[in-house]
């Protein structure tokens, strides 16, 4: 079974962890978290993130890191490169709660690790709603505006 990694700036990792764990009950023991506090040791870091994808041996880790470019992907680019040869691995930027909620919902199928990521990726991307913009959409459907009553 798969296994999924969530890797953030300061605590947010963990706090998608625990909301996660709120909504939906504690997730499988697959789902796991690393925290980047200020002034972090960064090899100290990069090691904790070696040793949870060393773990996932074969069966695969789909990490999803809070933002491209940032310090958690960096370092995650650099494990990726050491170990994408005998651990199957993907990475997926911009990690938000619809992203999380899905894969941690998904990994309890026994889904692939694509298949993973491709939930990820379209959770995240429908997760991000314009409200203004859909109660609109819905008013023109019936023929009408928002605010008429």
């Amino acid at each position: 079974m798969c296994r999924l990694l969530l890797l953030s700036h300061s605590e947010l990792s963990r706090s998608f962890y625990d909301t996660a764990e709120l909504i939906m009950g504690r997730p499988d023991p697959q789902v796991s978290y690393i925290v980047l506090p200020y002034g972090q040791d960064m090899d100290i870091y990069q090691k904790a993130i070696e040793e949870t994808v060393a773990s996932a041996e074969t069966d695969g880790i789909l990490i999803l890191t809070d933002l491209f470019g940032g310090s958690p992907f960096m370092i995650t680019s650099r494990v990726y490169g050491k170990y994408h040869t005998t651990v199957p691995m993907e990475i997926v930027c911009g990690m938000n709660l619809s992203m999380v909620i899905e894969t941690v919902a998904a990994l309890k199928q026994s889904v692939s690790l694509g298949r993973l990521k491709e939930i990820a990726l379209e959770a995240g991307r429908k997760g991000i709603v314009d409200f203004s913009e859909r109660l609109q959409s819905q008013y023109r459907k019936k023929g009408g505006t928002p605010y008429e009553h």
